[in-house]
């Protein structure tokens, strides 16, 4: 870390520890948002992802994935067959689970460089569970926005992986990577039982999520802060100002400084600025999911330490799914959107109704299924071609 970086975020845990003093009631109480957040909606969406996830490495199956589906990934991504887990999961589980197996297989020598830094810019997408469930149906009242909203969210980032791909530095591989040849990567350590193994995943997929939880807590103290001091309004005044030919309102330049900083605060507020113009908040709340926000960005960053993944190379693939995100969402608006939600009720619930009013746990498991069935299919796309 810089010395500059170091004054900047010593300067910021002092301003952070002055509101907590001000403030103690709201530090709180927005403390206590973020936990309720983490346990009822994270918790039980991202822990049986971690779960599988750490056992899947330790049984060595991304060592046949990688065998089996090199045909497929190579041509689409210049990736190896071993990224296909984490694209799959990292598009039905949400964040960070790409980050977690980005860090696994470059551990494991199966990624390079440029390979490790491209994979994980594209893998790490909102779940299903958060786009469908608490933007579509809980924030606004339709499941088929939820469905558009997704739509663009994974094609978005699926595109960004394939525009990496192309305007990367390494067209091809210059080494052969461990899913080819087994000896040059670590050998994978098999516990003395099942139950050990098991034991092992549960430990560390426990130690993930409540890192996972830390981030959430932080900011949503973070931003707690910066409403009550008036910075997000201010801000929100600016970007009113300097975009003003393009008429934003208050409520979504408001919206839009929230998102910047946490995903599931900033897309609520956005999506409550709704009144007669429907476009703008559709493509301010798409936008919204293409970054991912702050607390999003830090949570991916920390997993990755210590790899060769540049901060503004990632944040250059969250502005580039922005604008692709934003693209597709207007076209979609245009062809199928005009007269399909004007009728539909666009009162925001309050937030712990919007996240808590479906089951999560389910819907984990579902994503769990479907990300299989993805797999099985890419198995049968490579078999089909072999032949």
């Amino acid at each position: 870390m810089s010395k500059y970086s170091r004054f900047l975020f010593t300067s910021l845990v002092l301003v952070i520890t002055l509101f907590m003093l001000i403030n103690p009631r709201e530090t709180v109480a927005s403390a206590a948002f973020g936990f309720k957040l983490w346990y009822t909606a994270v918790l039980p969406a991202l822990f049986p992802f971690f779960v599988v996830a750490e056992l899947l490495v330790g049984l060595g199956f991304l060592h046949y994935l990688g065998v089996w589906l090199e045909p497929l990934m190579r041509p689409l991504f210049n990736l190896p067959g071993s990224s296909s887990l984490v694209v799959v999961m990292g598009f039905t589980s949400g964040f960070p689970v790409g980050a977690l197996l980005t860090r696994e297989l470059y551990e494991r020598r199966m990624l390079n460089a440029d390979e490790a830094e491209r994979l994980v810019s594209f893998t790490n997408n909102c779940s299903p569970l958060f786009i469908v469930g608490a933007v579509g149906v809980g924030m606004f009242g339709s499941p088929v926005i939820g469905y558009w909203l997704a739509a663009a969210h994974y094609l978005s980032n699926f595109l960004v992986g394939i525009i990496l791909r192309v305007t990367s530095s390494t067209s091809s591989p210059k080494h052969e990577h461990a899913a080819r040849r087994p000896t040059g990567a670590r050998p994978v350590q098999v516990p003395d039982s099942l139950g050990k193994m098991m034991g092992n995943s549960i430990n560390k997929a426990i130690t993930n999520v409540l890192a996972v939880g830390g981030f959430i807590v932080v900011f949503s103290v973070l931003t707690r802060m910066l409403s009550v001091w008036g910075i997000i309004d201010i801000a929100a005044q600016m970007l009113v100002s300097s975009f003003s030919f393009m008429n934003i309102t208050y409520p979504l330049a408001y919206g839009l400084c929230m998102g910047f900083l946490e995903i599931t605060l900033g897309s609520q507020t956005t999506a409550a600025s709704m009144t007669v113009s429907h476009l703008p908040v559709l493509m301010a709340v798409s936008s919204i999911l293409a970054f991912s926000g702050l607390s999003i960005i830090a949570q991916v960053m920390s997993i990755v330490a210590g790899l060769p993944v540049r901060f503004w190379f990632y944040i250059r693939a969250r502005i580039l799914q922005v604008i692709l995100s934003i693209s597709i969402i207007s076209v979609v608006y245009a062809f199928w959107g005009k007269n399909s939600i004007s009728t539909l009720a666009m009162d925001a619930p309050p937030t712990y109704k919007v996240l808590y009013s479906f089951d999560a746990w389910t819907l984990s498991l579902t994503c769990m299924l479907v990300g299989a069935v993805i797999i099985i299919l890419m198995l049968g796309v490579v078999w089909l071609r072999s032949r």
